[in-house]
């Protein structure tokens, strides 16, 4: 059975930014961005669990990690859906300054709610798919795998690729590269790669161990933040297959989400 972990410790800086000079958003001054409203739903991460549920992951097999500062918002949340209140935990950290970053969380998160054992998706709680991704055949695609990885991609234009980390990969979808958001004419892939990674039970102590080399390299905590380094240290070591999407909405700061609830809405 697959387990969800869910990433909401961020602190989004940058749309609380945006919001503060926002008179028409101020009143989400504080929201989380994973407990934002978008479309007709309470929070982005709604549409993730009603998705879930309807596929027979119910909510004994969600798990949030969060920060101090959002802990309490998060519960209250949880309530409203019927999650379990010891499926949410807090990392600890009260401060962007002192936050323990994305791969860290991870690692906190499967040790915490003891998930070593389980194959585990790992869930970007500020991004949602559109309205054609198929979990059923993503998780169909996973079952058929022999010891594999399965990471979404989709294809991103010329002008965009150095916005993002692209993966490069063999004939079969498996990831044989991956660049840090490389210049378009560094390679000719176009494939980006959101944070909505379905690891594999026996791949997961990798993920202590890219960690560990961070830590040893006294490596700032930018290369604890961006996940897609964690999956760079991971395919040469153990094998991740791609499952192609159409695109994602990730909600960086208030235009994007405005452009994120605008999309929902129209769609519901």
């Amino acid at each position: 059975m697959v387990k969800v972990l869910i990433l909401g410790a961020g602190y989004g800086t940058r749309l609380q930014r945006d919001l503060k000079a926002s008179p028409e958003y101020s009143h989400l001054l504080g929201v989380p961005k994973a407990l934002l409203p978008l479309g007709n739903k309470d929070a982005l991460i709604t549409h993730w669990v009603e998705l879930f549920k309807s596929h027979n992951i119910t909510e004994n097999d969600i798990y949030v990690v969060t920060n101090g500062q959002c802990y309490e918002n998060f519960c209250t949340w949880a309530q409203a859906h019927a999650i379990p209140l010891n499926h949410i935990v807090s990392d600890g950290t009260e401060t962007n300054e002192t936050r323990l970053g994305a791969v860290p969380d991870i690692l906190f998160g499967i040790n915490h709610f003891d998930l070593t054992k389980d194959h585990v998706l790992v869930v970007g709680g500020d991004t949602l798919f559109l309205h054609d991704f198929g979990l059923e055949d993503f998780l169909t695609s996973f079952d058929k795998l022999t010891d594999s990885c399965l990471v979404t991609t989709y294809q991103v234009p010329d002008q965009d690729v150095h916005k993002f980390g692209i993966i490069e990969k063999d004939n079969e979808g498996y990831i044989t590269s991956f660049l840090e958001k490389p210049g378009a004419d560094e390679t000719t892939a176009r494939s980006a790669c959101p944070c909505f990674y379905l690891f594999h039970r026996d791949s997961i102590h990798y993920i202590e161990e890219f960690i560990q080399s961070c830590i040893e390299k006294n490596a700032p905590k930018e290369a604890y933040d961006a996940t897609g380094k964690c999956l760079s240290y991971l395919y040469p070591r153990f094998k991740i297959a791609t499952f192609p999407i159409s695109g994602r909405i990730d909600v960086g700061g208030l235009q994007s989400y405005i452009d994120a609830n605008a999309y929902f809405k129209q769609r519901n």
